[in-house]
């Protein structure tokens, strides 16, 4: 399974980078969300790059070193903490590889970012963190609603965050996807990696 999706990370990144024809539909895809959204207030897409962002970084990661002391659990503070560095650091590296130019400035609502566009670290850092959070909560939460909110507040905010960044401008839509993706393949590294630390380390 995870060859299968890091074969279809390579060929989908291939693929854009090869027709761009992809880079077009982009552009209007950007263009027709924005103008779709064009009567909500700005701050509104503009939070999710700024405050809400750092928020939603912050709080999962405070909430988890008190759940991981209350259950001795000491190596997942270090583990949990290190998964968006990490995560920062591929996907910086990745868009140092790929060199996919961000859309164009006239799109972008308020904010200006400027490196390059592939793939969308907003989108990945998020989806990693929070996914790590769902895996948490599914194994060793025993509080239901806790689990039920927890899992409905992440897949709400993993699916904003990647749908902001199409919708200010700053990346491809494409670029998005493509963090799902990886963020997917990412994932099942750090679950299994977690596992094995667990199983042959005891920690």
């Amino acid at each position: 399974m995870l060859l299968f999706l890091i074969v279809l990370f390579i060929l989908f990144s291939v693929v854009i980078n090869t027709y761009p024809a992809i880079t077009l539909w982009d552009r209007e895809l950007i263009i027709s969300i924005q103008s779709l959204l064009k009567e909500v207030p700005q701050w509104i897409p503009t939070a999710f790059d700024g405050m809400l962002y750092a928020t939603m970084i912050v709080l999962p990661l405070l909430f988890a070193f008190g759940f991981f002391i209350a259950k001795k659990k000491y190596f997942d503070i270090v583990f949990l903490g290190a998964v968006p560095l990490i995560t920062y650091g591929f996907s910086s590296i990745l868009k140092h590889i790929v060199e996919r130019p961000r859309p164009p400035v006239e799109l972008h609502l308020s904010v200006h970012p400027g490196g390059f566009s592939y793939v969308s670290s907003h989108t990945l850092i998020s989806f990693c963190l929070w996914g790590m959070v769902i895996y948490y909560l599914a194994n060793y939460c025993e509080n239901k609603v806790l689990r039920i909110l927890g899992f409905t507040i992440a897949t709400i905010w993993m699916a904003l965050i990647g749908f902001s960044r199409a919708w200010l401008g700053v990346h491809n839509p494409s670029d998005v996807l493509a963090a799902y993706l990886l963020g997917i393949i990412l994932l099942i590294i750090y679950i299994n990696t977690r596992k094995f630390f667990e199983k042959y380390i005891g920690l």
